[in-house]
């Protein structure tokens, strides 16, 4: 029987996995180490980077706008992940018993926002809130509700709200299409089960549907934990963090500290932090989800 290359020693097999690993380097790790050693320097982006060890760390966990960027950034999860993926599984588990014809139309739909670039969508968004001719308080005076016709982007106790909401509209039909493919691989037998024992919908859902999808379940909170850590097309778009840090968030924090302020050794440590706080948050839901998922 004739030997595949690919079945040679332990050492040859790392020559095949050799351009990989080299692209790998030299775009994701390279940048990374890059990162670090940044941000363990005090750099303006012309002169010299002058070694400040871990002054940059010292100085962000001593700064208050740091922790209010944190704090939005926590408060905008519920919008970037629970809302999502509440209101995803909730249509999926609704569209699931429509007929082929009309569940490939919905879905079809409420996934067009995925599709669009945030940035696109910030600035559509922005122009829906404006205060003066935007269609939302256009509607509220025409329906007699001109006293709720807020300056949504520029009130300090909505604008965060209103921000969220995108990014929930923006995620909630990926996550209903991530748990209609789940659905589809349950098998239906189980429902058929439960149908003869005389189950009701809301117990089928808890008892059945809901258990089988935590593979799902954690494919959708992991990739929604990232994109609410990642943020910043959609918030700088629409407010660049403001009014008065109200949209903050580390993300936003860290391109004003290196293209406003020019301090990319502060910037860097930003980043940093951001990526070990994704590391330690994903490794958290592995760890929860995963062995509920084994149980």
């Amino acid at each position: 029987m004739k030997r595949s290359p690919l079945d040679g020693s332990d050492h040859t097999s790392w020559i095949y996995l050799f351009p990989g690993l080299l692209l790998y380097a030299a775009f994701v790790f390279g940048p990374i180490v890059a990162a670090l050693g940044l941000s363990l320097t005090s750099w303006d982006g012309l002169t010299v980077p002058k070694w400040v060890g871990l002054g940059n760390y010292v100085d962000l966990f001593s700064d208050d706008r740091f922790y209010i960027a944190l704090r939005n950034n926590a408060e905008l999860m519920i919008f970037y992940c629970v809302l999502p993926l509440t209101l995803g599984i909730g249509l999926a588990a609704c569209v699931w018993n429509l007929k082929q014809r009309e569940q490939l139309a919905l879905r079809t739909f409420l996934f067009l926002p995925y599709i669009m670039p945030t940035a696109v969508l910030g600035i559509i968004w922005a122009w829906l809130y404006n205060p003066a001719f935007g269609p939302f308080n256009q509607f509220l005076r025409a329906v007699g509700l001109g006293a709720f016709a807020l300056p949504w982007l520029g009130d300090f106790d909505f604008v965060l709200p209103a921000v969220g909401i995108v990014a929930t509209w923006y995620f909630f039909g990926f996550c209903m299409v991530i748990f209609l493919t789940g659905i589809q691989r349950i098998d239906p037998s189980l429902f058929d089960a439960a149908k003869v024992d005389g189950a009701s919908a809301r117990k089928t859902f808890f008892w059945i549907t809901l258990p089988l999808l935590m593979p799902e379940i954690r494919v959708v909170l992991l990739l929604t934990v990232i994109a609410s850590i990642k943020s910043f097309d959609l918030i700088f778009t629409m407010t660049r963090g403001g009014p008065a840090n109200a949209t903050l968030v580390p993300n936003i924090y860290m391109y004003q500290l290196g293209f406003e302020l020019n301090r990319f050794g502060a910037a860097a440590a930003i980043a940093i932090v951001g990526a070990l706080l994704t590391f330690a948050i994903n490794y958290a839901i592995h760890r929860l989800v995963g062995s509920q998922n084994k149980g």
